[in-house]
């Protein structure tokens, strides 16, 4: 009987499971940079940061006076301000000074705000304030910001108001700091 031997089989190059990780690692990570090049919101995960005492186990230093912190589920998150377009704004005229609720309205309607027909303010003040209705407190501060309204103009809207909102959710009570007066 006659043997017959095969010949070897040459090694083939690429079955290694090293290079087949390899591969899939490469592909991860150029995954991972092609998403990031598409999300260029800039929103990411939020991290928690970890500082040395929570580590070792000691408590937090107490954020709140009186020394103890809310519980993790009652703590209060402020919302994102909703946009301009969002939003309506009513300014009336609390300085004296004639035609500056039209300019500022003119002003806020440009930023992106719905604005309604400017008015007079029932009386005279020496600073611009800012009425939110309840909820519009962060959209408030964030006008407050855009026209240059002195630090504390954002107040809570008093019930009843002091003039006909005509649906706005803020009111701009214009003194004659803003007003140029």
């Amino acid at each position: 009987m006659q043997t017959t031997e095969r010949p070897p089989t040459p090694t083939s190059r690429g079955t290694s499971p090293a290079r087949g990780v390899l591969l899939v690692a490469v592909a991860v990570i150029v995954g991972v940079f092609v998403l990031r090049a598409l999300d260029d919101t800039g929103a990411g995960p939020a991290v928690d940061v970890v500082d040395d005492a929570t580590e070792q186990g000691e408590a937090p230093p107490p954020e709140e006076e009186g020394g103890e912190q809310p519980p993790a589920g009652e703590q209060e998150e402020q919302p994102a301000p909703r946009p301009p377009q969002e939003i309506t704004v009513l300014v009336a005229n609390a300085s004296g000074v004639s035609g500056a609720a039209a300019a500022q309205t003119d002003a806020i309607a440009g930023g992106g705000y719905q604005t309604v027909e400017p008015t007079n303010a029932p009386e005279h003040l020496d600073a611009t304030q800012i009425l939110a209705v309840p909820g519009f407190e962060a959209e408030a501060a964030a006008l407050a910001a855009a026209i240059g309204a002195p630090e504390g103009a954002v107040q809570p809207m008093p019930d009843p108001p002091p003039l006909e909102t005509q649906g706005a959710q803020l009111v701009v009570l214009l003194g004659p700091d803003l007003a140029g007066g």
